[in-house]
């Protein structure tokens, strides 16, 4: 053998080397992935995604870890405080989020979400981003609105409220005809709480000052916080609810009521809950939603958050690897499967022609729905207890925001 031909085979061995390290490196290796859906339609957009990712990833296995929502968070901090954290983990929408987000074990998502993921709606982004960076991908969004019985707003001749002083005239003119308004059960508090967020939609035009007042920079107090609060007040005094709203139980009754015929409407609704209303509804009636209404002048805006939310480990080995998977969860074939299922994604989409009317109201309502999160625990304690005294007609709109405030600074 010549020096010449020496010389071309070093080259050819050289290349063939480097072109199998990374096979070999991802032969046999490990992606672990930590949720708490462990049943129901979600296992089968994550199956899809893992059975197409060992596909493109030979060698590569996709362990699943199904760990109870109510151990999830206490063993998901054990693992990131032992620097053994999963390569992919399940984050909660709520006050939890804020808490990981700010520890410095979550790796920031901004760079990663900008390369091979669809375009994450704005108010869905602004849901996973703290201090300016978004901490997680949002894959898909529950919109919350009130659900109506067509055939009663028909036979008694109502339109779609616009406003809320449309809303307090169409409870009045369901009440004569001997039928409650929305129903609404707020006795584990938080569907109450919703009233809330839903009147902050028109108290803040900005869309701002819930973060604001997260991080310390408006106080609780503001005036947009105890204006939505008089709001509710004064839908409550005008008995657009259902009488006993602050004892029912928080679905289980007040969604009896409404799959009675009882109560003409319904509040929060959400595609997490669509499947079940028609399960009980049974075809005795046709139903819709609209979105809670603000004053003259306000564009209806639903509110709603992120359904399901994921997150990587700051500086994860496999970090590159595990966003290919997430990817596989957004992508096209990713999508489809989402809508498959009745899942709304977290970026525009064009609604498939077999898609029934109710699902494309769902994925009209995300476009610009607004957040219903506080992420200080002691604050939303507050605005639930508040609520509550709301519906017993014992605080002000001003008594309300003051007592958020005050546990923000206690």
């Amino acid at each position: 053998m010549n020096r010449k031909t020496r010389f071309v085979i070093v080259p050819f061995v050289l290349a063939a080397i480097s072109f199998l390290l990374p096979q070999l490196a991802l032969a046999d290796s490990k992606l672990e992935y930590w949720t708490w859906n462990n049943e129901g339609d979600y296992v089968k957009v994550d199956d899809s995604a893992i059975a197409r990712f060992e596909a493109a990833n030979p060698g590569v296995k996709v362990e699943v870890t199904y760990v109870s929502y109510g151990d999830y968070m206490t063993k998901l901090k054990a693992a990131l405080a032992a620097n053994e954290p999963p390569d992919i983990f399940q984050v909660p929408w709520n006050s939890g989020f804020k808490d990981l987000a700010m520890s410095g074990k979550l790796e920031p998502m901004g760079s990663i979400l900008s390369e091979g993921f669809p375009d994450i709606n704005k108010s869905a982004l602004s849901f996973v981003s703290l201090d300016g960076k978004a901490w997680a991908l949002p894959l898909d969004l529950n919109t919350l609105q009130i659900a109506y019985n067509k055939n009663t707003f028909e036979e008694l001749n109502l339109s779609v409220p616009k406003t809320n002083s449309d809303l307090i005239a169409t409870a009045k003119s369901l009440k004569d005809a001997d039928y409650f308004g929305i129903a609404l059960g707020t006795k584990d508090k938080w569907a109450g709480g919703d009233t809330w967020f839903a009147q902050l939609v028109y108290t803040d035009p900005t869309g701002m000052k819930l973060a604001e007042a997260d991080s310390g920079a408006l106080g609780w107090d503001d005036k947009v916080f105890s204006e939505a609060a008089s709001q509710v007040i004064n839908l409550i005094e005008n008995g657009v609810f259902a009488p006993g709203a602050n004892s029912m139980g928080a679905f289980n009754e007040s969604l009896d009521l409404f799959v009675s015929g009882k109560a003409a409407m319904f509040y929060p609704v959400g595609n997490f809950i669509s499947g079940g209303i028609d399960a009980k509804v049974a075809g005795e009636f046709e139903w819709s939603l609209f979105p809670f209404p603000g004053g003259s002048g306000d564009e209806p805006t639903a509110t709603g958050g992120i359904a399901r939310m994921f997150s990587l480990p700051a500086g994860g080995d496999q970090n590159g690897l595990a966003a290919d998977f997430l990817r596989m969860l957004t992508d096209k074939q990713g999508e489809e499967v989402l809508v498959k299922y009745n899942f709304i994604p977290s970026w525009p989409i064009n609604v498939p022609a077999s898609a029934s009317d109710l699902y494309g109201n769902f994925t009209s309502a995300q476009l610009n729905a607004r957040s219903r999160t506080i992420y200080t625990p002691p604050v939303y304690a507050a605005l639930l207890d508040g609520i509550q005294a709301a519906f017993n007609g014992s605080t002000t709109g001003e008594q309300l925001a003051g007592s958020m405030d005050a546990a923000a600074n206690n």
